[in-house]
């Protein structure tokens, strides 16, 4: 098991190399393109095992397990949303209510792994979209309440959609707007 972390670690490590702008917003692709979430989603579901560290979109890990692996997940998402793709939902929104339901610290409640199942099971954008809403409310929530240290994450909100979303970076990329409003939103904090 431990050579295989190791082993996808080191795939994650090679990829910052090559590409470290891209992965610091959350993508391994070409913007635009339905590789960005296929490639988080890889990296998440790679390394996403309870108890053992993560790469974070940053490249190092910033919460305990499995606030980690749904942290991962939830920024793929977020990618995939704001590219207009369903692109790695469904198997993000089940790997992250896993990884709370297996928490035996229990540090996310389980009305976040009802959200994300939610997700997972949503078949079309709108259905997606609606379904982020509240697990973004639940995170922000959750993130809000830590001791986390400032440009780890930040909070975008959309007047249109009236929704707030987290990102890894000040660029806005509104998942609830997707690719004809992209750049609609502002940064909260």
């Amino acid at each position: 098991m431990k050579s295989g972390i190791t082993s996808s670690l080191m795939v994650i490590a090679i990829g910052l190399a090559a590409a470290p702008a891209s992965y610091a917003q959350g993508c391994c692709g070409v913007a635009g393109t339905n590789q960005t979430a296929a490639c988080s989603m890889e990296r998440m579901a790679a390394v996403s095992t309870p108890g053992e560290p993560v790469a974070a979109p940053t490249g190092k890990s910033v919460f305990m397990q499995p606030v980690q692996a749904v942290y991962d997940g939830y920024i793929a998402v977020q990618g995939a949303l704001a590219q207009d793709s369903l692109t790695g939902v469904s198997l993000a929104g089940t790997a992250m209510a896993k990884a709370i339901q297996t928490d035996s610290m229990k540090m996310l409640a389980p009305k976040v792994a009802q959200q994300a199942e939610t997700l997972a099971k949503a078949k079309d954008l709108a259905t997606a979209r609606d379904a982020f809403k509240p697990l973004s409310d639940s995170l922000i929530q959750y993130l809000n309440a830590q001791n986390i240290p400032a440009g780890t994450y930040y909070v975008a909100y959309c007047p249109m959609a009236k929704a707030s979303w987290v990102q890894t970076d000040k660029t806005i990329m509104n998942p609830y707007m997707g690719k004809g409003m992209l750049h609609c939103g502002q940064i909260k904090h």
